[in-house]
């Protein structure tokens, strides 16, 4: 299997979209209404997919004001069938590839504490932890405050 993925800039026109829409519902424990997604002002906002063999098997959505160096990644998504095998960070390398052509220097997060498998992953790839925020989510979990400099 080709392991190296197409990187793909993505708006809510294109045919992908209601696909994302999906993925965020099945493996996010907090999915975004359909509302929320509407919502996104692409201005800066910007919506990055992973496709591997023409399916799309991953997205980010990272945050970042025209002129600013600092990002949020909102959220990072890639199908549990495709995990473990390095796709994630071929994944990342295009997405900090493409922020440092985007004049970002910075990229900050919010993850839960509990989801060991993710905070792993971050900090594989250099993030590394600000602080710990107590009932930072809804339900009450905490909340990992991560920061990576590019």
């Amino acid at each position: 299997m080709n392991t190296t993925g197409k990187f793909l800039p993505l708006g809510p026109l294109d045919l992908n979209w209601p696909l994302i829409l999906q993925l965020d519902q099945m493996y996010f424990p907090r999915p975004w209404s359909s509302n929320d997604w509407e919502l996104l002002d692409f201005s800066h906002h910007h919506l990055l997919s992973w496709e591997l063999e023409g399916q799309t098997v991953g997205f980010a959505l990272i945050s970042f004001l025209s002129g600013d160096d600092t990002a949020h990644l909102l959220k990072i998504c890639l199908v549990p069938g495709q995990r473990a095998r390095g796709i994630a960070q071929d994944f990342w390398s295009e997405i900090t590839h493409w922020l440092k052509g985007s004049g970002i220097e910075k990229v900050f997060l919010e993850v839960e504490e509990p989801n060991v498998r993710a905070i792993g992953f971050y900090q594989k790839v250099g993030f590394r932890e600000l602080r710990r925020v107590k009932g930072y989510y809804s339900d009450g979990v905490n909340g990992l405050m991560m920061s990576l400099t590019l």
